[in-house]
């Protein structure tokens, strides 16, 4: 299946510098968003939103032209 994914603030390097944080990738069916993490190499805490909803569970399935967003957690004060 296939899944878009844009990602922010340094976790852009995860990709090559062309794609500029955006790309589509190809996952087998039934796959998580844990799945899709530990494909980009990503095993630091993120925020993740799939289709414009924040996911806080990482083994939510993805599906089919799903579009997941992935951020850094900011830090305020």
């Amino acid at each position: 299946m296939h899944i878009t994914v844009r990602l922010y603030s340094t976790l852009r390097d995860k990709l090559p510098p062309e794609k500029r944080g955006v790309a589509t990738v190809d996952l087998p069916p039934a796959s998580t968003l844990k799945d899709l993490l530990t494909m980009l190499g990503i095993d630091i805490k993120v925020i993740c939103s799939i289709n414009g909803q924040v996911e806080q569970d990482l083994s939510t399935p993805l599906q089919e032209g799903d579009e997941v967003r992935i951020f850094r957690p900011s830090a305020g004060g």
